[in-house]
């Protein structure tokens, strides 16, 4: 029997008896469904089984030394083999026997003699029982996952959300009510707050939105030969000021004139932004962050360094997973959702990039971005979706 990944079912056959099992073995071969293994005793199949896991098992009772029925409690003690289907074969048909077999954990009988359509009839049954299982427990742990991230999506509902909500409604509260007493820099100070905390709400929503498009195949992609050193300069001037106000020098460091790369310019924008906001958050004040644009080989690449806490081994483990929460914290209360970096990973590999993280404790950490390099000759541009990959997998 093939199942639904087109693998044949394997079968393990054991029964002392040789003309039982040629009888069985020339049946189900003549089939062409199966992949037939087979044992003449109880401990031959013990050990066949530990070195190929059968689908099923069609096993005679009445065996020298160890006979089924000890053979099924073994196989039903090991957690390896206790899903294994077992029918067994046998003369016997006494209640009480059938009754014992059952009781060990077989999940059907054949009396002997038997007919073969009724064993083929059997066989496939159960194994397409134990399939369905099969396809069952994935789909449980799927859904066991679906439930862990809703309730992290609440958990930042609950928490990400709440704190500047709280913020804005306090603040709204105090300006209608104190509107006249307050001074003018009083009042220009709790609008920034609430600009401040909308802000962080609109980045947490967007960054939810964009998860949501790239996991259900609707982030379009648009590949084209862009210049990447005017978008590089353009997300460093936007993050002057935040620097400005943590007194961090930003030090650009590029040889050429132009860096040709085929990207989607709003997703690159995205990842850049992405990285340096976080290398802008986890920066100590006074720290000196350095970015590096260049090209090596075919690839132009693009490296951001700070001098903040570092991202110890555990944590780079999981570092571009979705929700990630990890030790080191922003240094001035920004905050942070633990989304950014799954999005920069996926966005990187639509655009046929890489990301990378070096970093040391106590010392700082390198984020890097590489794309294939071009030349800016005569534009091309696709229009591609998650599941339309433009080109062949990354090569890095």
């Amino acid at each position: 029997m093939v199942a639904d990944n087109g693998v044949r079912a394997t079968l393990l056959i054991v029964d002392d008896t040789s003309e039982n099992i040629h009888v069985l073995f020339d049946f189900l071969q003549a089939t062409n469904k199966f992949d037939i293994l087979v044992a003449e005793d109880g401990e031959s199949a013990l050990e066949s089984v530990q070195e190929t896991k059968p689908d099923l098992i069609l096993l005679d009772v009445m065996m020298p030394k160890m006979d089924g029925f000890e053979t099924c409690r073994r196989l039903k003690n090991n957690p390896e083999t206790v899903d294994i289907p077992i029918i067994f074969i046998t003369a016997l048909s006494d209640l009480p026997d059938k009754v014992h077999g059952f009781f060990l954990g077989a999940v059907d009988y054949i009396t002997k003699p038997f007919q073969q359509e009724e064993v083929l009839a059997r066989i496939n049954t159960h194994i397409t029982i134990q399939q369905l299982r099969a396809k069952l427990a994935i789909q449980n742990e799927h859904l066991m996952y679906l439930n862990q991230e809703k309730n992290e999506l609440l958990g930042i509902a609950a928490h990400d959300l709440k704190n500047p909500l709280f913020a804005i409604q306090t603040l709204t509260d105090k300006l209608r009510t104190d509107f006249h007493k307050l001074s003018v820099d009083k009042t220009m100070y709790y609008l920034d707050t609430i600009n401040i905390g909308t802000k962080q709400m609109f980045d947490i929503i967007s960054n939810l939105l964009d998860v949501n498009a790239i996991e259900s195949g609707q982030h379009l992609i648009c590949m084209q030969e862009v210049d990447v050193l005017p978008i590089v300069i353009k997300i460093i001037d936007n993050y002057k000021e935040r620097a400005d106000n943590k007194r961090l020098t930003i030090d650009f460091n590029v040889q050429e004139t132009s860096y040709w790369a085929m990207v989607d310019k709003n997703a690159l924008n995205q990842v850049l932004d992405n990285l340096l906001s976080n290398a802008v958050k986890y920066s100590p004040l006074g720290k000196l962050i350095r970015i590096h644009l260049f090209q090596r080989n075919k690839q132009i690449c693009c490296e951001i360094q700070d001098q903040g806490q570092g991202i110890d081994e555990e944590d780079q483990q999981i570092l571009f997973r979705k929700f990630s929460r990890l030790k080191p914290r922003p240094t001035a209360q920004e905050t942070s959702n633990g989304l950014g970096l799954f999005i920069v990973k996926k966005l990187m590999e639509l655009m046929n990039g890489d990301v990378w993280c070096q970093s040391t404790v106590g010392i700082g950490s390198i984020f890097g971005i590489a794309f294939q390099a071009c030349h800016a000759k005569n534009e091309q541009t696709a229009v591609r979706k998650v599941d339309q990959p433009l080109c062949n997998e990354a090569r890095w």
